[in-house]
């Protein structure tokens, strides 16, 4: 109604200028130009509100995070340091820059939707859930220290802090963040997908490396999930102040970076895989959008959530989305998805992602919609990768397949 309301506007405050500068003589040239300027301003204005430039009133924000800079998890056989006990660390665990990275992620949250969510925490309004892991357990908890200082009211003690709980499903039963739970039909596609000739090429191109990798690390090497593997555990150990290898300087990290950055990619090569790994994820999400659309949101005071995850949630949750650019995700990332209302009063979504603790998290746009995109458009884009029964659709169609044991978060 308003973009109409311009363009009428904008049509009588046209004809009424040139009625007035031909009454004055002016030059036809200039009274063209005007007319153009007047044209590009208004052109300019309504594709502004078209694409959802307006003002907007935030409704709802899912927090979706992976945890932060830890200890290597896992190591390989000619690994220098695969008997160190990484005292009093531990492996697998946050470090104190990663601690730091949590808390001021945090106090980043706090400063960005201060006025959105109040001073005091409520439990009716904030929902938080980690994976069944040390280090996202510990990095949600970091991350409520520095969202939610005790306020006034709600202080107890001499520490400005204030437990926050945290819910975690185990690891065997996570059919949200990590899906987990066991999915044939998932594992027989990746396995499809990977003889398919596109992902059988990369196999070729970069199958030296891949062999000369296996001799320098002493651990097989046949998936780009095992470059990762070795890769993700370089870059924590040099995180951690670790001395690598001399070996990995002509490797690491430029050499295994393609392949590190397609094991994130295959796992939402298309949409029946984005379908039962994003899609659960992406599911709930939209469900809670719907169901404040609706009205039936419980609670009905439910204004944030925050997922702590892993860097795989993050690409499967991007790669559902179709926004996945490759990547190995770094410590600490984040992906805000935010509901708002219009001036119209519709629902619409932004997207935004955060690499970069220098710089504001930058606005993804969903193929298919706008950057500011409107919630009923998003759900007719997204139909195909959110599972109707995620159980069923995991079955597999051989009942003598056996699945791959699952591996580490």
């Amino acid at each position: 109604m308003l973009t109409n309301f311009l363009v009428f506007l904008g049509t009588f405050l046209l004809t009424l200028t040139i009625q007035m500068l031909v009454k004055k003589n002016i030059n036809i040239m200039v009274v063209t130009l005007g007319v153009v300027g007047l044209f590009t301003i208004l052109g300019l204005t309504v594709a502004n509100l078209t694409q959802g430039d307006g003002p907007r009133e935030l409704q709802m924000v899912h927090i979706v995070m992976r945890h932060g800079i830890r200890t290597p998890a896992s190591t390989y056989p000619n690994d220098p340091h695969i008997n160190d006990t990484l005292y009093p660390v531990g492996w697998g665990q946050l470090t104190n820059a990663g601690k730091l990275l949590q808390y001021d992620t945090g106090k980043f949250l706090r400063k960005r939707y201060n006025d959105f969510l109040g001073e005091n925490y409520w439990p009716e309004q904030y929902y938080c859930q980690s994976t069944d892991v040390d280090r996202t357990k510990a990095s949600v908890e970091l991350t409520n220290a520095g969202l939610w200082p005790p306020s006034k009211i709600q202080q107890w003690g001499p520490l400005d802090w204030q437990p926050i709980p945290v819910t975690s499903q185990p690891l065997d039963q996570d059919d949200l963040l990590l899906v987990r739970v066991p999915c044939a039909q998932y594992h027989q596609e990746l396995e499809r997908v990977t003889k398919s000739e596109h992902v059988q090429k990369i196999y070729r191109d970069n199958e030296k490396l891949m062999k000369e990798l296996q001799e320098l690390t002493g651990k097989q090497i046949k998936r780009f999930d095992d470059v990762q593997d070795v890769y993700t555990t370089l870059q924590a150990e040099k995180a951690f102040n670790l001395t690598l290898p001399k070996w990995t300087k002509d490797y690491f990290p430029e050499k295994m970076q393609y392949l590190s950055d397609f094991s994130y990619v295959i796992t939402s090569y298309n949409d029946k895989l984005r379908r039962l790994k994003g899609g659960p994820l992406l599911k709930k999400i939209l469900n809670d959008w719907k169901a404040k659309m609706d009205g039936t949101i419980e609670p009905k005071e439910i204004r944030a959530f925050l997922y702590g995850g892993h860097d795989y949630t993050i690409a499967n949750l991007l790669g559902a989305l179709k926004i996945f650019d490759p990547q190995t995700p770094g410590y600490g990332v984040a992906v805000l998805l935010e509901l708002s209302k219009n001036q119209e009063n519709e629902f619409v979504v932004q997207v935004f992602f955060r690499n970069d603790t220098s710089i504001p998290p930058y606005e993804l746009t969903i193929p298919g919609c706008t950057k500011v995109c409107p919630l009923e458009k998003l759900i007719e884009l997204t139909k195909n990768v959110i599972p109707s029964n995620f159980e069923a659709e995991c079955k597999s169609d051989d009942p003598n397949y056996v699945p791959p044991e699952a591996g580490g978060p």
